[in-house]
């Protein structure tokens, strides 16, 4: 029983700093020195694990201790997972300058795109204003023109409303005038008829007196 709480507690002794070294990790990267190795301890004349490391290289730091040459050095892991001693003097808590200027550039750059884009979106923004006053004017124009169709069917059936009023007073006065007509007719032919009977009974009238005239002459 003794042997397995000594075993574990060993073993526990191993995997807590190695849980504890990947829980404290951060970023670091390396100086503007060109290349640097990376050994396996922590001593210049430590097995190379990597070649030369590029300025500007991102490392996940783990901690630093001094090594036996009475000189910091750090305990990193790689971009592609190698874990080794490198000089605490090579390495950074901030980018490279050239990586520094790099962003720089590339933000420069992003803010040239963006006025650039804020300058098409104010023209878009521009033409689809002159486009929506472009359709309130042609759609007010439509108006118009209906209101104006409208009115001239209104007016239309107002003109043919009138025409046919006036139609209706023109047959009633030719009604009118035609019975005027024949009255006329007959007040004539009245007149007429009463001339010649009274022309006719005159000459009755003149021969009956002519007669009698005649009569006491002889008498």
């Amino acid at each position: 029983m003794k042997k397995i709480f000594l075993y574990g507690s060993t073993l526990s002794l191993f995997i807590a700093p190695i849980f504890s070294m990947h829980a404290i990790a951060t970023d670091k990267y390396v100086s503007d020195v060109i290349y640097i190795p990376v050994r396996s301890d922590k001593t210049p004349q430590a097995s190379i694990l990597q070649q030369g490391l590029a300025s500007g290289t991102k490392l996940n730091f783990i901690r630093e201790e001094t090594g036996s040459d009475n000189n910091l050095w750090s305990l990193v892991v790689t971009p592609d997972g190698t874990e080794g001693w490198v000089r605490s003097q090579n390495i950074t808590d901030k980018p490279t300058a050239a990586m520094q200027l790099a962003a720089l550039s590339n933000a420069s750059r992003n803010t040239l795109e963006l006025q650039s884009e804020n300058t098409q979106l104010k023209e878009q923004l521009e033409k689809i204003q002159q486009e929506h006053q472009q359709l309130l004017t042609d759609t007010e124009d439509m108006r118009q023109a209906a209101t104006t169709a409208l009115n001239l069917e209104e007016e239309h059936q107002r003109i043919l409303k009138e025409n046919q009023l006036l139609q209706t007073h023109a047959d009633i006065l030719k009604a009118e005038n035609e019975k005027l007509k024949n009255t006329d007719r007959f007040n004539h032919w009245v007149y007429g008829g009463g001339l010649v009977f009274g022309g006719v009974f005159l000459s009755f009238v003149l021969q009956a007196l002519g007669r009698r005239k005649r009569k006491s002459e002889w008498r």
